[in-house]
């Protein structure tokens, strides 16, 4: 797909029914039901699903065998095991461009029916999201990957053709990535407000339209996120892990984080929540920051006191191209920063175990190979998905990283840039520097 002459078919609501608006509109179980009889009757596998995950029984394997099947005639059996998992009634409510969401489910059948999604990057992304209509988006969260990200009024406007529901659009970032924008159905923009405003950051919009600011967006992978709606979520989350009854019950409380089913989708990348289905549950780390169990640090060895003034880099290989040296900060400090991660924040085994193989390999492989050697971790990928979990832990600005602890912005987005991106990977290189 290029940007030059994306002309994608305008969705039309010639074929919505009345439920179709209706859902769109306002998540109703009792309206989701009906839904879910009409298909079932024409025969559309969607119905079926529906009818199960109104009625999870995730314990019962009769009812998961079934589910599976169903998702499996929907969807094929490569892409229904695939995303299964974020499947809730015929629908993916929350959508995220990171590494623990498929890179190809926007592009797949599957992309028609996502009610919300949240991407980071350039004028391209957004055109990869208005390449195909999207008739049940009805939020949009956009963070561009960099302060003068533009995107181009082609592009917005197929934006706006290919996404007619939508309701709601934040823009983070230090400016609106458009000028104007006048979107039939948004009756709510939400624009970045830093703490020193920046030429052009304002928005032009149809009267009638809420433009709201949203605070220390710069940086952001989401709207922010106070303590008490953070805490608010976990806490419904335990009491209510029906992802169905869980929005319909708790879904108006959280319209100034995005929505409920945003917000749940970060928590899944920061490791706090599970989805399987209609079933959304607290992690060992949820758990944990909700009180209701202990922090279990792995014990690790002491790091040597001779670490001296080396200084750690990544090096990137692509397939085409020079290769990319990253510094990341010094050794000293970048071990400092693991432990206390290691320490203090709540994670799951999984990752305080790729944490504690990293350490390792920094200590017992890059140290005595001093700068004469480029060493490859093994686990790039793991170690990929353990840097995003933490900023994302970051980002929802937790209280077990205090202001002088050394994970803020202190070599963490240097590695995430190292280990290359879920879309376009590559391997990831370490070597040490003597230096200041």
């Amino acid at each position: 797909m290029t940007l030059r002459g994306i002309s994608p078919a305008r969705a039309s609501d010639g074929d919505w029914s009345e439920l179709d608006h209706a859902l769109v509109t306002t998540w109703s179980l009792d309206t989701l039901a009906v839904q879910a009889d009409v298909l079932q009757q024409r025969g559309d596998p969607r119905g079926e699903l529906m009818a199960l995950d109104l009625n999870p029984k995730p314990e019962d394997r009769g009812w998961r065998r079934r589910r599976q099947e169903v998702l499996g005639t929907w969807l094929g059996a490569p892409l229904a095991a695939l995303a299964g998992p974020l499947v809730q009634h015929g629908f993916i409510h929350a959508l995220r461009d990171d590494r623990f969401h498929p890179p190809g489910l926007l592009d797949s059948p599957l992309g028609t029916f996502v009610r919300q999604y949240t991407v980071r990057g350039d004028e391209q992304a957004l055109a990869r999201l208005a390449s195909r209509p999207r008739p049940w988006l009805v939020q949009l969260t956009f963070i561009p990957s960099g302060p003068t990200v533009r995107v181009s009024d082609t592009v917005r406007d197929a934006l706006i053709a290919t996404t007619p529901h939508l309701q709601e659009l934040h823009l983070l970032g230090s400016r609106p990535p458009f000028d104007a924008i006048a979107h039939p159905a948004v009756r709510r923009v939400y624009v970045g407000q830093g703490r020193i405003p920046v030429s052009g950051s304002t928005l032009t919009v149809p009267d009638g339209v809420e433009v709201l600011g949203t605070p220390d967006a710069e940086g952001r992978r989401g709207p922010w996120v106070e303590d008490a709606e953070l805490e608010f979520a976990l806490e419904a989350v335990q009491e209510q892990p029906d992802g169905g009854q869980l929005e319909e019950s708790y879904g108006a409380d959280f319209a100034t984080v995005g929505s409920l089913p945003a917000l749940l989708a970060r928590l899944r990348s920061a490791g706090l929540v599970t989805m399987d289905g209609p079933r959304v549950r607290l992690t060992t780390a949820g758990r944990v920051l909700r009180n209701l169990e202990p922090l279990r640090a792995p014990r690790t060895p002491s790091a040597p006191s001779d670490l001296g003034r080396w200084v750690l880099w990544a090096e990137t290989r692509p397939s085409v191209g020079a290769p990319h040296s990253v510094p990341i900060k010094s050794l000293r400090g970048h071990i400092q920063w693991l432990d206390a991660c290691l320490a203090r924040a709540p994670l799951e085994k999984r990752v305080q175990d790729t944490l504690v193989s990293y350490r390792r390999f920094l200590i017992d492989t890059l140290v005595p190979a001093g700068e004469h050697e480029v060493r490859a971790f093994d686990a790039s990928g793991p170690l990929a998905e353990a840097v995003e979990t933490l900023l994302d832990l970051e980002d929802l600005d937790r209280e077990f990283f205090p202001e002088n602890n050394p994970l803020a912005h202190d070599g963490l987005g240097a590695l995430e840039a190292a280990l290359g991106s879920p879309l376009d990977p590559s391997p990831a290189f370490f070597h040490l520097v003597w230096g200041s």
